[in-house]
């Protein structure tokens, strides 16, 4: 799909381990990640058509087994990743037994894969050194997800080449909710209309001003453009010692900043709360898994 990355893992087929340390070798201009230019993204996607789709998933500790064995029978999850140049898993804090877990279960499932070890305490710490390597890699477009992220009942019905070359044409920069749809605006036509999907010009402001859903800016999957991951992934998210002020600073930001965060007329992929803090989310989990065919 894209151009083979000038740096990081010379393996392009199968998996490269990393730890925490051999980052050191990807940091370029010192303890942080020069931000990329608006030039530089235009000339590799829109002038050049030279792209780097790079998928990210992360796992916070340990007993997370359920969800490995979730995510390796979620087919249409391993086509959709299988789509991207680099697939990059980020096991923070976990325990040994559990990146083995997902070695022995992925073996060449899915292809190109980066293990990444994180140890480091803090979370922004991972995403510091997340944009390092993305930065090597030469990323155009990322893919964010969790452990938890499934495909939803809706997918089935979407083409991903249709989806992804939307995605590489779009000639500004977004991101795309693939969770959220357009029942969250207001009754309008769509921006945009694909074989498989529509697409609605959103933006965090619409999500904000929504009463169907709580924030302007979440976790929930996403495609973005490496400009707009710099936007989001600033300096002063990177400096919190705290997740959840961290998570707070984005919320109250787009609460006020207007970004592109586009949705469609699907529901592509969801996070499921398996391990979430009420009975009553699990429950309702695993009952749409169980719907999807994946529990």
């Amino acid at each position: 799909m894209g151009s083979t990355p000038t740096g990081g893992p010379k393996k392009y087929c199968g998996v490269e381990q990393w730890s925490a340390c051999e980052f050191h070798k990807l940091e370029v201009g010192g303890s942080n990640p020069p931000t990329a230019t608006k030039t530089k993204f235009f000339e590799r996607c829109i002038n050049n058509k030279k792209f780097m789709l790079v998928s990210f998933t992360q796992t916070y500790g340990s007993g997370r087994d359920e969800l490995m064995d979730i995510h390796f029978r979620d087919k249409k999850l391993i086509d959709f990743k299988n789509r991207f140049d680099w697939n990059i898993y980020s096991f923070h804090n976990c325990e040994q037994s559990t990146i083995d877990k997902f070695q022995k279960l992925n073996k060449a499932t899915i292809k190109n894969t980066i293990i990444l070890e994180n140890k480091e305490p803090l979370y922004t710490s991972t995403i510091r050194r997340l944009k390092h390597l993305l930065q090597k890699l030469e990323c155009t477009h990322f893919f964010f997800s969790q452990d938890d992220t499934f495909s939803a009942r809706e997918s089935s019905d979407v083409d991903f080449a249709e989806l992804l070359e939307y995605v590489k044409t779009y000639d500004k920069d977004f991101m795309l909710s693939l969770y959220n749809k357009n029942t969250i605006l207001n009754p309008r036509e769509p921006d945009i209309v694909k074989k498989t999907f529509e697409v609605y010009e959103s933006t965090t402001l619409d999500f904000y001003n929504s009463d169907k859903t709580p924030w302007p800016f979440d976790d929930s999957p996403y495609i973005c453009t490496i400009d707009m991951l710099d936007e989001i992934y600033d300096e002063e998210y990177l400096e919190q010692i705290d997740i959840w002020i961290a998570e707070r600073i984005l919320r109250f930001r787009y609460e006020k900043k207007e970004i592109n965060r586009f949705v469609t007329n699907k529901r592509m992929f969801q996070n499921y709360n398996l391990y979430g803090r009420t009975l009553y989310m699990e429950a309702l989990s695993r009952k749409i898994l169980i719907a999807n065919g994946l529990l």
